[in-house]
């Protein structure tokens, strides 16, 4: 059973570092055709970043009684763009089921792909609802669920323009 949980959460997490390259690869080439106006405060300012953030994921998150998230590996965490990250989690990422239904409902409708603040901020409260869901207890969990699954339906119709429809039951 811990093998498919620790297996699971390693595909979720692998899903979410490639969600993230793609997403910057986009960004780069309408950067190159078509400057945006916006200078948003991002983690990622190129692959590497990527990369880097996976570590830090993969180090692992914990989640204290104030929502405030922090790195569990000290040395990631000693890094100047451990400092970045914690900004961006700490501050800008919705951490409730109610301000995550309203950040969605705020997203642009016109079919314009996301800026890269807006697609980090959605990718890593992914991580952030996947990390409540598995550290709650089961009534908690299906509000957690629905939440990411949103989430996630959000980020692939962006990446692909594919709807993706959460499952009625969870709804709530």
């Amino acid at each position: 059973m811990a093998v498919r949980v620790v297996k699971s959460l390693m595909i979720c997490l692998s899903f979410a570092v490639g969600l993230c390259t793609v997403h910057r690869l986009k960004n780069d080439a309408d950067r190159i055709w078509g400057p945006r106006n916006k200078t948003p405060v991002v983690f990622h300012r190129d692959v590497g970043d990527t990369f880097l953030m996976y570590e830090f994921l993969l180090g692992g998150l914990t989640i204290d009684d104030k929502n405030t998230v922090h790195l569990n590996d000290e040395e990631l965490s000693s890094m100047r763009s451990a400092n970045v990250f914690h900004s961006i989690m700490n501050a800008h990422v919705p951490k409730t089921p109610s301000t995550i239904r309203k950040r969605l409902s705020n997203l642009p409708s016109s079919g314009e792909s996301f800026e890269m603040d807006t697609f980090e901020q959605l990718l890593l409260a992914s991580v952030y609802t996947a990390h409540r869901a598995w550290n709650s207890d089961l009534t908690e969990r299906q509000a957690w669920g629905d939440r990411f699954c949103h989430l996630v339906a959000a980020l692939t119709h962006d990446l692909s323009g594919k709807v993706v429809r959460c499952s009625s039951a969870q709804t709530k």
